[in-house]
């Protein structure tokens, strides 16, 4: 009989070697299964074990930091201590799939396939070993007998044995001293432990992506981004290029490091003008990682070119000395600031680029940008009679109804629901304090009603206002915490030289106003007013909307 061993494998523990080994072999009739005697011929024994490698195409994130090849060598080493028990091992990767009360059976169907139709497992040929009571959940609806490994009981859920996870977060918490830790090494089987030894790199990255305080258990920067929505203006080649022409000037040729490269869409358009040199490409979704290299299938940086994606965090250094002549970082600084700890987490940023470059290297940015004065108190007007009026803060779990609400709204009504859902998740997280918070008032001058606020709050209004798409995401977001001189200020104290150029503006930093989002954004929409000393209103210049940094390591 079969026994079908699901799960991300990460590692392999000492309870599951001692486990198996009383197991194996054994009649089931013998066997102590979850639901008591299964109705199993009780003379089978367990010869044959399948280990299904789930989440096999994800790695680099807290809940699946060792890629499926170094998980599919790990088992095998684990698998083949039990040959002399007369038991044989198989091992198939199964991908991730969206959260599905199918797994299961998605899992089995991978199974059958991979196997070219060899192992049709069943609940009359194979017994399931796990632990992890959804996952129990749903191998019981398909009529599976459980050998509940770890599991002491489900109802209170408690559990005999620490379980492969435990154990990873005790690697991680053991930071470099887990190799010599007594409380690890007496957890993690043998043969985990010899591969580890062997591959040192993989409990190091391990450790590092569990420490990470920027990034969720897989892997992204939010869990309440759609992805499948944001590629479409984050990877729109025609979106990208309006971005590239923007820096392309600044570029550096040689080894050219791409950081929130997104799908690849920005160094596509870069291996096209630099096609001697190296690119790398960092992201912390694996989602785009994943359309990324499909982008290098499809032959879309050249035949040629040399193109290497990674999966993680870019303050994590991607080359151990200076090597990178040119580090791009487009639409991505502000979310540093916004997911990890503000400045710190941008000091650290910075710092972690400068030491990646090589002497003259560049640095070059491309981000939204706050105001120069953002204190200044300002009467934002927001057209009411462009939309509805009707409750403004209506609740909705389905992000396609929550677009349509706020697409219908008027950008008046649209303001106040921003106002309260700015940065509310973030507090909630107590990553945020209350001075974050959006405090207006309204008052009606002339026949209109404005809000009255702080200049860095009314522009970040205007700057977030229109991304519908993925609202909860942007929400957590904050595009104005500095102005441009801001930006030039940290960049310097980082140890970079601000390259600016008056003779060609297109080469060197800069701020400005995208005349297109001027137009469709702002005008008729929302217009700034400062009060002026006659007690009069006084029409603003739309503000800022973006900026290009570039700078030079000394």
């Amino acid at each position: 009989m079969f026994l079908l061993i699901p799960g991300r494998h990460i590692v392999n523990t000492r309870f599951q070697e001692e486990y198996l080994k009383r197991v194996l072999g054994m009649p089931v009739g013998s066997l102590e299964f979850l639901d008591g005697k299964p109705s199993l011929p009780p003379g089978a024994t367990l010869d044959t074990i399948i280990f299904a490698i789930t989440s096999s195409n994800l790695d680099n994130s807290r809940f699946n930091p060792v890629s499926f090849v170094h998980r599919a060598i790990s088992v095998d080493r684990f698998g083949s201590q039990f040959n002399g028990l007369g038991v044989s091992h198989r091992i198939f990767g199964i991908p991730d799939y969206v959260t599905t009360n199918r797994f299961s059976a998605l899992t089995l169907k991978e199974i059958l396939e991979q196997s070219e139709g060899e192992l049709a497992l069943s609940p009359e040929n194979t017994v399931v070993m796990c632990s992890t009571p959804p996952v129990i959940s749903m191998y019981r609806q398909l009529g599976y007998s459980i050998l509940p490994g770890e599991l002491a009981s489900l109802e209170p859920e408690r559990y005999a044995a620490m379980r492969p996870i435990d154990v990873v977060r005790k690697i991680a918490g053991a930071g470099e001293a887990w190799s010599t830790s007594p409380d690890v090494l007496g957890d993690l089987s043998f043969s985990t432990l010899s591969f580890f030894r062997a591959h040192p790199e993989v409990p190091r990255k391990m450790i590092l992506l569990f420490n990470d305080p920027m990034l969720t258990e897989e892997g992204s920067l939010t869990d309440t981004r759609d992805y499948g929505s944001y590629v479409v203006g984050m990877g729109n080649i025609a979106i990208v290029r309006v971005k590239y022409d923007d820096i392309r000037r600044a570029i550096m040729p040689g080894k050219i490091v791409d950081h929130g490269c997104a799908d690849g869409a920005l160094i596509e358009l870069m291996a096209k003008e630099f096609p001697d040199s190296d690119f790398y490409g960092v992201d912390a979704s694996a989602n785009m990682i994943e359309r990324a290299k499909q982008r290098q299938t499809l032959k879309a940086y050249g035949n040629d070119t040399f193109v290497f994606f990674r999966q993680g965090n870019i303050i994590s250094p991607l080359f151990k000395s200076p090597a990178a002549d040119t580090i791009t970082c487009l639409s991505l600084l502000h979310e540093v600031w916004s997911y990890g700890a503000q400045k710190k987490s941008i000091d650290d940023y910075l710092a972690s680029v400068r030491n990646q470059l090589v002497t003259g290297g560049r640095f070059v940015v491309r981000d939204v940008v706050g105001p120069e004065h953002g204190e200044q108190e300002v009467y934002l007007w927001c057209n009411p009679a462009d939309g509805s009026n009707e409750n403004p803060y209506a609740a909705f779990s389905d992000q396609e109804q929550l677009k349509a609400h706020l697409d219908g709204l008027s950008t008046y009504s649209r303001f106040m629901r921003f106002a309260s859902d700015f940065l509310a998740e973030m507090r909630q997280k107590g990553k945020r304090g209350p001075e974050t918070e959006i405090n207006y008032r309204v008052e009606r001058i002339d026949g209109k009603d404005y809000f009255v606020l702080r200049l860095k709050e009314a522009v970040e209004f205007m700057l977030t206002k229109d991304y519908t798409d993925n609202w909860r995401s942007e929400m957590n977001e904050e595009f104005t915490y500095r102005s441009f001189g801001g930006h030039k200020r940290a960049l310097e104290q980082a140890g970079f030289r601000v390259i600016e150029n008056p003779n060609d503006p297109m080469s060197g930093s800069r701020a400005y106003t995208s005349p297109w989002i001027a137009e469709h954004s702002f005008m008729g929409k929302a217009e700034l007013y400062e009060m002026g000393i006659d007690r009069n209103l006084h029409k603003m210049a739309y503000p800022m909307t973006n900026m290009v940094l570039v700078g030079e390591k000394a």
